[in-house]
């Protein structure tokens, strides 16, 4: 995750990568603060990209409570087979499904997770709810039909689809997971290593019933592959609304710090889910006068629901500090894999790049610029999705028409406009993306220099080269995208995102509604243990206990500027406050 606060500068095969520059020249912290989606939300035509699928109202705050319970009918899709490993396991006998029902979901006993263990070359799902993830092994049953017996609770504070989505693993057996020698795991979660080219057996999607509080059981055929899943829902609004503090949260990792505070990961005590828990001191935020970028960032989450944006769950503060509590995405900045890679084959670099496409065109459905895409602002979910992350550099209140003059932005992302001090438009997020997706396809900016001066000079006037690997649609794209001309740029004209959408690249490969939907299976899934695994985090951080530490700032904030402060926090209970207009 790019919970890299302040002044981290990552080094990486392009020698020290820059960061995210204010108008002053100081690096400006970039991190994600939003607040949840709930009924403060817009109206009107954006009102249907947040809403679920089935027009379903936005619901309170409360509790939903998943149980998987088995499965029947799964089959092997055409032309896949079995490890060698799997056969020997299934010819062994396996573990049978024994005497479960649906009483004994999920106690999450020392035996149940050794049963899970036992039964590694079973099926296994990934959960999703509003981008928590959970990986469940199962505790019984054959190949076509396994059994979970697994219950989860998530915190409700939008609407969310359910997502079950079934695999088989691929390797050769039990492997060691990453979570820096933590084994034990919570709920019975499973602990082995997800593969990247462990089989999709299937899965299914739907909008949970949040009008009426009541248990269902039903069996859910899957949309892609053979059988059916079995699963009890019910939901629980939170009548009473109560505000969170430190005392609702384990702390487990630190994942990031930077100079106006850290992230943790940590564990919600009353559901057990995994979250991102961001800490911001009001001190630091308002001595170098980020409290509009704070309070935007924030805005500007709250009203967004896309399924490739990283989602905030809640948001509270005490007298010296901002508590941000964010969705645990596990699977790695694009950044890391690109570095590891060098550069991803076309296929892999256009599902992403059709990923943030449809990330980039709802935030300007709402009329908010981006300005800062990068590999390091981009993170990968378990089953290798993206979620766009860092938004402490975006504007809102940008329409079509809109202009703004502030220099921000990472110094190879940086679109001529900006450079030449000349008003900028949403168009400048086309040329992220141009850059984005060449550095994907070639692994490196267009316009890359180590001397910063040189790559400026680079931007504004050296031409557009490309090699082999490139080819023509990619070649035709990428020249449209990075266009030194705004008005000419792709996607700057009254059809905004579509244009782009619909250029060969694209067009010839992506079905959109699909692709949203998130039944498109990404080409990669990232090597991830369960919901707790850190590996893929800087050890520089997740060695250092997590604790909140205890700073007494408040003396310092008088009670006008704690007042900034004043409708941050969000209960449950009441709606969310104006939008702020950022500067």
């Amino acid at each position: 995750m790019s919970w890299k606060l302040g002044k981290k500068i990552k080094e990486g095969a392009l020698g020290a990568r820059s960061p995210s520059m204010s108008a002053e020249g100081t690096p400006i912290d970039r991190s994600a603060t939003p607040t949840p989606a709930t009924s403060g939300l817009p109206t009107g035509a954006n009102a249907n990209s947040l809403s679920s699928s089935n027009g379903a109202p936005i619901p309170r705050s409360g509790m939903l409570t998943i149980g998987v319970i088995d499965a029947k009918g799964l089959a092997l899709p055409p032309g896949a087979q079995v490890s060698a490993a799997i056969e020997r396991a299934q010819a062994s006998g396996g573990i049978g499904v024994g005497s479960f029902g649906a009483q004994n979901l999920g106690s999450g006993s020392n035996r149940q997770s050794l049963q899970r263990r036992q039964c590694w070359w079973l099926p296994y799902l990934v959960l999703e709810f509003d981008k928590n993830e959970i990986l469940i092994d199962a505790m019984g049953g054959d190949l076509a039909n396994p059994t979970w017996m697994y219950k989860a609770n998530f915190d409700v504070s939008r609407n969310s689809e359910i997502s079950l989505q079934c695999y088989l693993r691929s390797g050769d057996g039990p492997k060691v997971n990453g979570n820096n020698g933590d084994t034990a795991q919570k709920d019975g979660e499973g602990d082995d290593v997800m593969g990247v080219s462990d089989i999709y057996l299937g899965g299914v999607k739907w909008v949970p019933d949040f009008e009426n509080q009541r248990t269902t059981d039903e069996w859910y055929p899957l949309s892609v592959g053979n059988g059916q899943l079995h699963v009890h829902v019910s939901y629980k609004s939170d009548l009473g609304g109560s505000s969170l503090t430190m005392e609702a949260f384990d702390l487990l990792k630190v994942i990031g710090k930077g100079s106006f505070g850290k992230v943790m990961q940590v564990r919600k005590r009353d559901t057990s889910r995994i979250y991102a828990l961001k800490t911001l001191r009001k001190a630091h935020i308002v001595s170098r006068s980020e409290v509009t970028h704070t309070l935007a960032e924030r805005t500007v989450l709250a009203k967004v629901n896309c399924p490739f944006i990283v989602p905030l769950k809640f948001s509270f503060q005490s007298p010296d500090k901002l508590y941000l509590v964010l969705a645990f995405v596990n699977g790695g900045e694009l950044f890391h894999h690109l570095q590891r890679e060098g550069r991803f084959s076309e296929e892999r670099a256009r599902f992403y790049a059709a990923e943030l496409l449809c990330a980039l065109e709802h935030l300007h459905g709402f009329n908010v610029i981006y300005r800062d895409l990068k590999p390091e602002n981009i993170l990968l979910d378990y089953t290798g999705h993206i979620a766009l992350c860092d938004f402490g550099l975006c504007k809102l209140n940008m329409g079509d028409s809109e202009t703004t003059n502030t220099f921000c932005g990472t110094p190879e992302y940086l679109a001529p406009e900006l450079l030449l001090g000349h008003g900028y438009t949403r168009a400048v997020d086309w040329w992220t993306l141009g850059v984005l997706l060449y550095e994907m396809l070639t692994g490196l900016p267009p316009f890359y220099s180590e001397d910063v001066n040189e790559m400026y000079r680079k931007i504004l006037q050296d031409p557009l080269r490309f090699g082999d690997e490139v080819h023509s649609d990619a070649r035709s794209l990428l020249t449209l995208l990075l266009n030194r001309n705004p008005a000419e740029r792709l996607g700057s004209g009254p059809n905004g995102a579509q244009d782009i959408k619909n250029h060969p690249f694209f067009a010839k490969h992506i079905d959109w509604t699909r692709l949203l939907a998130k039944k498109v299976q990404p080409p990669f899934k990232p090597a991830v243990a369960s919901a707790i695994d850190t590996s893929n985090f800087d050890p520089e951080f997740t060695n250092e206990p997590a604790i909140d530490s205890v700073v007494d700032d408040s003396h310092m904030l008088s009670a006008t500027v704690q007042n900034q402060f004043s409708g941050f926090s969000w209960n449950g209970r009441g709606e969310l406050s104006e939008s702020v207009r950022d500067d």
